[in-house]
């Protein structure tokens, strides 16, 4: 072994020496641990992304951006599937263009993540959010249609966005006890994993498509089930014997027994979950880029449309957009820098840079097409493989663009498969919980209200919103409501507001 891979070797087996070190000291270990390429190309990538004060691996960093994109692209298609249904506000019959939306996700996701690798320097991931594109579909677009959808979010972001620019969202942040971010952190594990058996076929779902309490048909889904619970058992098993990279091994190898397996049993029912992973059904390379420009000109044209503001609904669905954005992305974001300092004692602050790009992808998406943009859980699988900086983001990004070509190839990797990745991401954030005081009821009952109200009602902010009402609530019947933070009490009051608000939006 080489000093190189010595040196970094040590830093790998000495991650836990940090734990009684300053964030100074860790940084000057793993400087002294770390050796620079001696390719100049290389090297400066090193030296830009901080290799040697984060201790990270170029390998890990690159498997670890791969291992996000196979967890979280089923977004690509699960996307414009929900949100092409969304009719126009003219009335006529017109439905949102599916191909618009997939490029407008793969595009401005793509962007967003190379910003957020860049400026940043964090492995975090960025795409259309799920629960967002359901409310812009079914809730907002059911009364505005999808072009009064689009403006709702864009007027949104530009209040978000500027919002991100003041100081007011990292003292909103700071404002925050930890025992809350934690729960936030659990809740929103045990969410995606949710989400995960319930896309292998585990769970019903309704007409929404939104998974329901309940077992699925298992006859009907044993199949998918059987392949998704064995990519787990797989992941699971190359993940505690410490193989590099066993989330992406997995999903791949999976993905390509699903394949065979669909195309030789000859899956034509387009609602079997291992459809799209039958060649037979393989549409070819097809693009409709006149549909993606329709979409948002059909979008700016609408300004003009006196329904959408004389809608009560448009005023309130602005405060309703601006508030899940900002509070599932601070959430997750808050959750992820726990994660993240948990790994490298660096992160110990949300980056303001990474709220600024956070809050842009949302307008970005919006101009574009496409439902509001947000950070994906999903980026806990990157992190778990080991990715510590942005360059793992910037790698998410190119995938995202790729897939503008090769989406009719990357869509042939099923559901079932990406989903095992996603239970996984669960079962390494529940380990949080270890670190949370569940001896002080105002801890023990905003965690249990956020992990409750994320999985019943299926959407993040909402367990958000319940993990602040229940820890200001707690903290003033346990006789300590001095000490919360007067934002804190804010943010509580404007959740109640919150849900409120939203009983006028839906249909």
């Amino acid at each position: 072994m080489d000093n190189k891979s010595l040196k970094q070797t040590q830093v790998e087996n000495e991650s836990e020496l940090f734990i009684n070190e300053t964030p100074e000291q860790t940084a000057q270990r793993n400087k002294e641990a770390f050796v620079f390429s001696n390719n100049k190309a290389i090297g400066s990538i090193e030296k830009y992304f901080k290799f040697d004060t984060l201790g990270a691996i170029m390998k890990k960093e690159i498997i670890g951006g791969i291992t996000t994109f196979l967890a979280l692209m089923y977004i690509l298609s699960v996307n414009p599937s929900l949100v092409s249904g969304t009719s126009s506000i003219n009335n006529d019959g017109t439905t949102m263009n599916e191909f618009g939306i997939f490029f407008a996700t793969a595009l401005v996701s793509g962007i967003c993540c190379i910003l957020m690798g860049l400026f940043a320097n964090i492995p975090v991931a960025m795409s259309t959010s799920m629960g967002m594109n359901a409310l812009v579909a079914f809730n907002i677009g059911g009364t505005l249609g999808f072009e009064g959808a689009m403006i709702v979010t864009m007027l949104s972001s530009i209040v978000f966005v500027t919002v991100s620019l003041t100081p007011l969202r990292s003292f909103i942040i700071k404002s925050i006890p930890k025992g809350i971010v934690l729960a936030i952190g659990i809740g929103i594990g045990l969410f995606i994993s949710y989400v995960g058996i319930a896309s292998m076929g585990w769970l019903g779902k309704d007409e929404a498509g939104i998974p329901v309490a309940k077992l699925g048909i298992l006859r009907e889904n044993y199949v998918p089930i059987i392949l998704g619970s064995i990519t787990l058992m797989l992941i699971l098993f190359l993940a505690f014997k410490k193989i590099p990279g066993a989330v992406a091994i997995s999903l791949i190898g999976m993905s390509v027994i699903a394949i065979i397996i669909a195309t030789s049993t000859n899956i034509t029912n387009n609602k079997d979950l291992l459809f799209k992973a039958n060649l037979s059904n393989w549409e070819g390379w097809k693009y409709d880029f006149e549909g993606f420009a329709w979409n948002w000109k059909s979008t700016f044209k609408a300004f003009g449309n006196t329904k959408i503001w004389t809608s009560p609904v448009t005023y309130i669905s602005i405060f309703v957009v601006m508030l899940i954005n900002f509070f599932d992305a601070t959430g997750t974001m808050a959750a992820f820098t726990n994660q993240l300092d948990s790994k490298t004692n660096q992160h110990k602050e949300i980056s303001q840079r990474a709220l600024v790009i956070d809050s842009m992808g949302t307008m970005m998406a919006s101009v574009t097409g496409t439902t509001p943009l947000g950070v994906f859980a999903e980026s806990g699988a990157g992190i778990e493989q080991g990715a510590k900086t942005g360059l793992a983001a910037i790698v998410n990004g190119v995938l995202f663009l790729l897939a503008i070509a090769l989406f009719p190839i990357f869509k042939l990797i099923p559901q079932p498969i990406t989903s095992a990745a996603c239970v996984y991401i669960g079962i390494m954030m529940i380990k949080e919980a270890a670190h949370v005081e569940w001896e002080k009821p105002e801890f023990l009952v905003p965690t249990f209200l956020s992990i409750l109200f994320m999985i019943a009602t299926y959407e993040i902010a909402n367990g958000v919103a319940m993990a602040f009402i229940g820890y200001s609530f707690m903290m003033m019947i346990t006789g300590k409501a001095k000490k919360v933070h007067p934002a804190v009490y804010c943010l509580s009051f404007l959740f109640i507001i919150y849900f409120i608000a939203f009983a006028f939006i839906q249909i």
